[in-house]
């Protein structure tokens, strides 16, 4: 990602960020609507005031533009865990990051409305979104040993150290969608860490 001065990403990437959240909005919000069936890519473009194929330039499916597992997020995740002090242990690294993710995916609260109510009413995407915190999950394991210098064969407590806290994150999320999303996803965040040791 090209960046502009202080580790600021470019105004290129900014356009290209708000490109695919407004397609990702967009799908949301037609699929709440109407279903994941009655919806078209067509339809999600236009929605989103961009054409066809520019709706292809960052999904392949109208299915991957409702869970939005962008790659570009889950580098960025990894390399501020890598950017994390030197002196800081892997789990303090993983809470630190993993929480200010939280805190602003959490910010917009019709997102997240939205995507809990697609995700309860269509169990394709739950497993779609599951693939894609799985590849989540393996970028935190590589940051952690990466931040080690460790070899995975020999160390298993910095790979489970990196796996416990996306297992963290996922039981705060699930909390937090049974609660209706009502309260803090990040304070339930903290709670699961605090919860399973990661400190």
């Amino acid at each position: 990602m090209s960046t502009g001065t202080g580790g600021v990403p470019g105004l290129r990437d900014r356009k290209k960020e708000e490109t695919r959240l407004r397609l990702h909005t967009a799908a949301l919000r037609l699929a709440v609507e109407r279903g994941v069936g009655a919806v078209t890519v067509e339809e999600i473009a236009a929605a989103a005031e961009v054409s066809p194929r520019t709706f292809f330039n960052y999904f392949a499916t109208k299915e991957d533009a409702l869970v939005d597992a962008d790659p570009a997020r889950t580098a960025r995740v990894r390399d501020a865990v890598l950017a994390r002090p030197p002196e800081e242990s892997p789990a303090a690294a993983l809470r630190a990051v993993l929480t200010e993710h939280m805190r602003l995916l959490e910010a917009d609260r019709d997102l997240w409305r939205m995507r809990s109510e697609l995700a309860a009413r269509n169990p394709g995407l739950t497993a779609r979104a599951a693939g894609a915190g799985d590849r989540f999950e393996a970028a935190l394991v590589e940051a952690a040993y990466a931040r080690t210098g460790t070899d995975p064969a020999d160390d298993l407590v910095t790979g489970l150290t990196a796996r416990v806290a996306m297992a963290a994150v996922r039981a705060a999320y699930q909390q937090h969608r049974l609660a209706g999303q009502e309260g803090s996803l990040a304070d339930r965040l903290s709670s699961a860490f605090d919860a399973a040791g990661l400190r």
